[in-house]
């Protein structure tokens, strides 16, 4: 087996790998045999035909299929004699059969891991705003608890940024001629509706159409999937109400009879969680200055790995709200989410190298403990739960992610944390 390697455009690289021998005439046989036995072909019986004349009515697909068993079976060996480490998708390209010399090359492309030097971590300077109690706190997490218990109220005026507008839709796609209608809903303002969708409701009240003729539809990647001609009605426009301070809303979160016992419940939970969001803020503080510290390409592969994943989660939060996902605006959604995905895959580069040179391991026992917590969280037996993760070949990810967990606690130990105090005129501006 003879293996080479060329550079291509990025992180990525091009592997060549020529085999003969034992390898391509097992998978030649193979092919011939399944054809042999299920190839159709004109004017004779299945399994009838000669072989010659299968050899010649499918040679493509002999030399695809010849050419994936031979990757399957040598591939492993060829990245390890390579040196290279793939760190995602492999690409299968160029298959070249020879039939009679009994020889095959093929060529693979895939991307490799960024390199880069660790610069000093141990004893970063980092700041945070001085995290002391205060009732400001308090009004912080009361307006935050007001937020997750709103109510959309009907309201009978235009459409203005904020309000929830529910409408109608019917969407014609052009090439197809095929039609889909429904009801969807969304918050005007937070890229929710299509750019264009949400101009066109500003202003318009309940009731009120328009058409948008030459729309063009994009699928969950972001990739224009056609046109079509788009016409909505204005089914309903509410407007944010958020819920009283006062004793009826106490009973409702559960909190006690009377608002002051609710306020006083709430202010004990901020207090009680005061070191917990310090330590959250020093540890995104470490984080970001380990990014902004070290400079690399990230694989593109793994970079559309981790954007689909947030896509797919910021989707499935808009549904929760009644949003038809076809009609969301992927590319905007995919834009906003590009620097947090970029970010996510650096940190966790950067934390790998960092346990490596210091050695971190990840014992059974914390792998067990992390096995038992996302049982609770889940509902799930521990057997479960392990069955699962084993089923799916997530317990490496597991062990991973406690692995980098503990660089990263490793790092904010030895790290130098500066408390800074909220400038006087910011607090001021904000009273």
């Amino acid at each position: 087996m003879k293996v080479s390697v060329e550079d291509r455009q990025g992180l990525f690289k091009n592997l060549k790998v020529e085999v003969e021998g034992e390898v391509v005439k097992s998978a030649l046989d193979e092919v011939y045999n399944y054809l042999k036995q299920n190839a159709e072909v004109e004017g004779f019986r299945r399994g009838k035909a000669p072989l010659w004349v299968i050899k010649a009515k499918f040679k493509e697909y002999i030399q695809e299929e010849v050419g994936k068993k031979v990757a399957n079976a040598t591939l492993a060996s060829a990245i390890q004699v390579s040196g290279l480490k793939p760190v995602a998708d492999i690409y299968l390209e160029n298959v070249e059969l020879e039939e009679k010399e009994q020889r095959l090359s093929y060529s693979v492309y895939f991307e490799v891991p960024p390199e880069f030097e660790l610069q000093k971590v141990e004893g970063l300077e980092v700041e945070i705003k001085k995290l002391e109690f205060s009732e400001d706190l308090v009004k912080q997490r009361i307006e935050e608890i007001r937020q997750e218990h709103v109510v959309w109220e009907p309201v009978e005026r235009e459409v203005k940024e904020g309000d929830l507008v529910v409408v109608e839709y019917k969407v014609q796609e052009l090439e197809s001629g095929e039609s889909t209608e429904g009801e969807t809903s969304g918050v005007i303002g937070t890229k929710t509706f299509r750019e264009e969708i949400e101009k066109e409701l500003i202003g318009k009240r309940e009731g009120d159409s328009f058409v948008l003729e030459d729309l063009t539809l994009y699928d969950v990647e972001g990739k224009p999937a056609g046109k079509a001609r788009v016409e909505i009605t204005v089914k309903s426009v509410k407007e944010k109400l958020l819920p009283e301070l006062n004793d009826d809303f106490a009973k409702e979160l559960g909190l006690g009879e009377t608002w002051t016992e609710a306020e006083e419940k709430i202010r004990q939970e901020v207090k009680a969680n005061l070191e917990n969001l310090k330590n959250a803020m020093i540890s995104d503080a470490v984080a970001i200055k380990l990014v902004q510290l070290h400079e690399f390409e990230v694989p593109q592969t793994l970079l559309q790995r981790e954007l689909s994943h947030l896509v797919e989660r910021r989707v499935r939060e808009l549904s929760q709200w009644g949003i038809d996902p076809k009609y969301l605006n992927y590319r905007a959604i995919a834009q906003e989410l590009t620097p947090q995905a970029v970010f996510n895959i650096k940190i966790r580069y950067i934390l790998d190298k960092y346990a490596q040179q210091k050695n971190i391991e990840v014992s059974t026992e914390e792998i067990q403990q992390r096995i038992e917590a996302l049982a609770q969280a889940y509902e799930r037996t521990v057997e479960e739960m392990r069955e699962f993760l084993e089923r799916e070949n997530l317990l490496p990810v597991l062990e991973e992610d406690i692995r980098r967990e503990k660089a990263l606690e490793d790092i904010v130990s030895k790290a130098v944390v500066k408390e800074t105090e909220e400038k006087k005129e910011e607090k001021d501006e904000n009273t």
